[in-house]
């Protein structure tokens, strides 16, 4: 590998055609620096300068290594400016989970902004049950996970990034849509034939469903099970309605009323955002600062 400091002696003399002006640049004097030059030669095999008592000029060989080293300079640049970049989060790549609930929630708005602010990071996003997202974590094949609480285990240092109220779908059709257009009772909407969550496949909206009818004091009239956002293809068949977290009334909104579900003090569907353990990419930390400011201006509602 050839000496960078010798490249750099090359560089300067080749620049200033004058070893005196090159001399003071590189704050040596002229006999070392001819030093250098020579040892340089030495080890390319091939004269570089032509030079006299009055002028120097460039061997056809040392015209080819000047044009090299200015390649190698801006790809120097390029790589520091990189390497910066990667570690302000501003470059690299980016792995997210999410559950597939969270696609109808402010997420998407969050990752536009995201990408507009930070173009050069590439971000792969993959739908999956909560349930598969902390293996995928630990494994490092995700970087951050949207998920919902249930399996947002402590090592992955979870924070609540949205809450939504909820709501009860129904069809357009359906008589609570027009009895109760500003919010139906949850002791009604409980009462109502519903399509409930698989405890397997939907164990979080299957606990939600549960503290909502121990706070009704009602059993739900639950007459099939199946998971978001499958749920409201049956609602709209007119199966049912569904408790669903109010982000997905951007769904169907054509065929589908969406009520808010009153008394039911505070209880929401909840997003985590969770990270790989001991994870070192800035990236996540970037997306993190943004999905908290989404969280705060209440864009998960």
């Amino acid at each position: 590998m050839l000496d960078a400091r010798l490249l750099k002696c090359f560089a300067v003399v080749a620049e200033e055609l004058h070893f005196g002006r090159a001399a003071e640049r590189l704050y040596m004097t002229q006999p070392p620096l001819s030093q250098s030059i020579r040892k340089l030669e030495a080890e390319l095999g091939a004269p570089l300068l032509l030079r006299n008592t009055r002028t120097v000029r460039l061997t056809a060989a040392g015209e080819e290594l000047k044009r090299r080293i200015a390649i190698i300079e801006r790809e120097m640049e390029a790589a520091r400016q990189a390497v910066a970049r990667v570690h302000r989060g501003e470059q690299g790549h980016l792995s997210i989970g999410i559950t597939p609930s969270a696609a109808y929630s402010a997420f998407s708005s969050c990752l536009y902004a995201f990408r507009q602010s930070y173009p050069k990071v590439a971000v792969e996003v993959a739908e999956m049950n909560s349930s598969e997202m902390p293996d995928a974590l630990r494994r490092g094949s995700l970087d951050l996970a949207l998920m919902r609480p249930t399996y947002a285990d402590a090592d992955l240092l979870p924070e609540r990034v949205l809450a939504e109220p909820l709501v009860l779908a129904v069809r357009r059709d359906h008589p609570l849509a027009s009895r109760f257009p500003e919010g139906v009772p949850l002791v009604e909407a409980l009462r109502h034939p519903l399509v409930g969550y698989s405890r397997n496949n939907s164990r979080y909206f299957s606990e939600i469903l549960q503290a909502l009818a121990r706070k009704a004091g009602v059993v739900p009239n639950v007459v099939q099970e199946s998971m978001i956002p499958t749920v409201l293809a049956l609602v709209e068949a007119g199966i049912a309605g569904a408790v669903v977290p109010a982000n997905l009334s951007r769904a169907r909104f054509d065929t589908l009323n969406y009520l808010p579900l009153l008394d039911c003090d505070g209880i929401e569907a909840e997003l985590l955002l969770a990270r790989a353990p001991g994870q070192q990419n800035t990236a996540v930390d970037n997306f993190l600062r943004m999905m908290r400011q989404w969280g705060a201006a209440g864009s998960g509602g």
